[in-house]
């Protein structure tokens, strides 16, 4: 192997290369790449050559170093002996340590979950949510990465207490009968310690899939992943106006939306102690579930799930569209007051344009198909009535058009006719209507259509937590697993989300994935110099710059009391 640097628009671009002969051709590959080296600093040394030094040729190093001095790099300071004892990355888990101790996390989960001997189930849990921040892994793995991280350091745990079997063993403590009460007592801790109050509580249910066997909770059900051939399982999330998690519930895949508002409205109300005004989305809004509400004396803002239509609100306004109150470009709305609830009707001429061009459009293609098939049958083409009445339904729910074209037979053999229904112009003229229902009698229809918007940091949520923080697929098998992974991946987002809300706080223009890779660059580097008699442990750091000193501030990184160290060993 040897170093060779590769001139590319002005600069110079160094990688190890290998070089093998096949068939009587040298074939080379680039073992390492190492980069440019113009303004290499001591951190980003070091990492480069912990890497030569894990390729095993020893002559790599002094070569590396004769071409950096060439350059006129300066060690810092003339030793006689020195070794890279580890490279780790500590930016992403230390701020969401310091979140942990801030909340006291780990006597939360300690307070709830398993007594007696055994390693701390807080500082396992704990350790489970960081990966789940920084680098998703299985539970298999999980115990290399924390002995790679730099979380023994800042835990005081160490890595030789967290195994494999010990992780599987906190899954199963990690069940509803102990997670509902660490939830509530962790959100109580949220809004103490950051000082707010619960004002609006967003619930929204999402399917996650298994893959391989089945697990005992999994159903088949409408699945939100497009994936009907996989058994699921159906979580219900509830977060608050900053964003942040209050609790969770899961139910077999076979769950509906609409059936899932009652035990979940209970669990907030008896263990959360919570009567912010709940807000959900038309799957959940049935009638059954609005008069519930009611019942319960519950503050609500929904999108309804009935149709405009059904509902003769449009009668009961009594005025076009084109005299209601504006809300945004092109959306207007006008609302009625009624069993004491308000109900604001809300018509967006882009929706209703958009919708009325869909339909239109596979109209006519299911027209143009269905003259085809017309044509066939009068050439004879076709010649049953069973043939063409299974091509004909074919056509129609290929289009999805089965309400709004009607085929009528002719008097003699079996041709038909095809004809628009009134169904058509029915549903374009209720086109772009959208119903929204709360008790909140004193807002306008701006303020409750602005409000319900807000609710997309749910489906953000849903959406990181699915695609970020592993809750997607499920591989974990046992029920107990799947609960407890779920709560996992639920605390991790937790965590995440209080980093967003300081970040919000402070008038950061940063999104929270942009400030974890961010705070990916901050790397620590333990360096054992000197021999024999006196041996000193250095730990420094690098990566420290604009962006990463901004966000030490902000997530109160300095006061760690571990980073740096200097250490003397005889």
């Amino acid at each position: 192997m040897f170093i060779q640097g590769i001139p590319r628009r002005g600069h110079t671009y160094y990688a190890v290369i290998s070089g093998k002969r096949v068939d009587g051709k040298v074939v080379r590959k680039t073992e390492y790449y190492i980069g440019r080296l113009e303004k290499l600093d001591e951190a980003r040394r070091v990492e480069i050559e912990e890497n030569l030094k894990n390729l095993g040729d020893p002559a790599l190093i002094p070569k590396f170093r004769s071409i950096i001095i060439s350059q006129g790099y300066e060690f810092p300071s003339p030793i006689s002996f020195f070794s890279v004892e580890k490279i780790y990355e500590y930016g992403r888990e230390l701020a969401i340590h310091k979140v942990c101790e801030e909340i006291d996390f780990v006597n939360l989960i300690n307070k709830h979950g398993k007594k007696g001997g055994g390693p701390d189930l807080g500082k396992v849990v704990e350790a489970m949510v960081i990966n789940r921040n920084c680098d998703p892994h299985s539970y298999f793995q999980l115990p290399e990465w924390y002995k790679r991280s730099a979380l023994p350091l800042f835990m005081d745990f160490p890595s030789s207490q967290l195994t494999y079997s010990v992780a599987l063993n906190a899954l199963d403590y990690l069940q509803p009968e102990n997670t509902v009460p660490m939830q509530v007592d962790i959100y109580e801790k949220i809004r103490k310690v950051y000082g707010y109050e619960c004002d609006r509580i967003d619930i929204d249910l999402t399917s996650t899939y298994f893959e391989g066997e089945e697990c005992i909770l999994a159903e088949f059900g409408y699945s939100r992943d497009h994936r009907s051939d996989r058994p699921q399982i159906v979580v219900a999330f509830a977060v608050d106006q900053k964003g942040i998690p209050v609790t969770h519930n899961v139910w077999p895949g076979n769950r509906t939306d609409a059936k899932s508002l009652k035990p979940f409205d209970r669990c907030l109300n008896k263990k959360f102690n919570l009567d912010a005004p709940r807000i959900v989305d038309r799957g959940i809004a049935t009638w059954e579930n609005l008069n519930y509400m009611d019942r319960k004396k519950e503050r609500y803002l929904v999108a309804l799930r009935a149709k405009i239509k059904s509902t003769g609100f449009l009668e009961a306004i009594g005025i076009s569209p084109g005299d209601w109150a504006a809300v945004r470009d092109n959306e207007v709305a006008a609302s009625i007051i009624k069993d004491k609830r308000k109900y604001v009707v809300v018509w967006n001429a882009d929706v209703a344009d958009t919708n009325r061009k869909d339909r239109e459009s596979r109209v006519r293609r299911a027209e143009r198909e269905l003259e085809k098939l017309k044509v066939a049958v009068e050439n004879g083409r076709i010649r049953s009535r069973e043939k063409r009445d299974e091509k004909m339904g074919h056509i129609k729910n290929k289009y999805k058009v089965n309400k709004y074209l009607a085929t009528k037979n002719c008097e003699n053999g079996f041709e038909f006719e095809i004809e628009r229904t009134e169904s058509l112009q029915e549903a374009q003229r209720y086109d772009g209507y959208q119903i929204f229902v709360t008790t909140e009698l004193d807002l306008s229809e701006r303020e409750i259509v602005e409000s319900y918007r807000v609710r997309d940091q749910i489906e953000k949520a849903i959406q990181t937590l699915k695609s970020v923080l592993g809750l997607h697929p499920q591989y974990v098998r046992t029920k107990e697993h799947v609960l407890g992974n779920i709560f996992v991946c639920t605390a991790a987002y937790q965590l995440r989300s209080i980093l967003r809300m300081k970040l919000k706080d402070k008038g950061i223009d940063m999104s929270i994935d942009e400030a974890m890779k961010a705070l990916e660059q901050l790397k620590a580097v333990q360096i054992v110099v000197g021999k024999d008699a006196e041996v000193q442990v250095h730990r420094k750091l690098g990566g420290v710059n604009e962006d990463t000193r901004i966000l030490i501030d902000v997530f109160n990184m300095e006061d760690n009391g571990k980073l740096p160290l200097v250490g003397i060993l005889t």
